[in-house]
């Protein structure tokens, strides 16, 4: 038993290149989101983390555990530097996700526009000429088996493209 096919393989290629790069960006605005969240948050704990340095120094006089408290407050910072450099660099990786985006994009514009031109300008529109070898139409609807429908006329286009490439070729020594 066959399964249905969905929406998605329904579609010619360029089309599901174009919706994929289009799912892409999408989903890059909410994690971009997101992380714009945390790096908020990284921020935060910075700016906590220096007021709490701050108090400690005003109202605790010297001390061992003071330096102590201290010391590891400076750590949460470098942990928060850690993570908003981080941050930076998921940025940077969702630039170039972006650029990939964009050239799925334009492959699937330019797959598109190379299958309009060949619907436009290569099938063609004539009922004799579908019939003929030439289009090569016959190809799909026949058994690989059987014999090209108009063979005569298959044999003079192959003739006629060899007689165009001798003329082309300079004459050999």
């Amino acid at each position: 038993m066959s399964e249905p096919i969905s929406k998605h393989e329904e579609k010619g290629i360029p089309d599901q290149l174009i919706q994929i790069a289009h799912e892409q960006e999408g989903g890059a605005e909410r994690v971009l989101g997101q992380i714009e969240v945390v790096q908020n948050s990284f921020e935060e704990i910075q700016s906590i983390t220096k007021d709490c340095q701050e108090i400690l120094s005003s109202l605790l006089p010297p001390s061992e555990e003071r330096d102590k408290l201290v010391s590891r407050l400076e750590e949460i910072a470098i942990h928060s530097d850690n993570g908003l450099y981080n941050v930076q660099g998921v940025y940077d990786l969702f630039q170039y996700q972006d650029i990939v985006r964009q050239k799925l994009e334009k492959v699937g514009h330019r797959l598109i526009d190379v299958s309009e031109y060949i619907l436009t300008n290569l099938l063609p529109a004539e009922e004799t000429t579908k019939r003929s070898a030439s289009s090569g139409r016959d190809i799909l609807q026949r058994k690989a088996q059987e014999a090209d429908q108009v063979k005569d006329e298959a044999d003079e286009v192959i003739a006629e493209f060899f007689a165009k490439l001798r003329a082309q070729k300079p004459p050999q020594p």
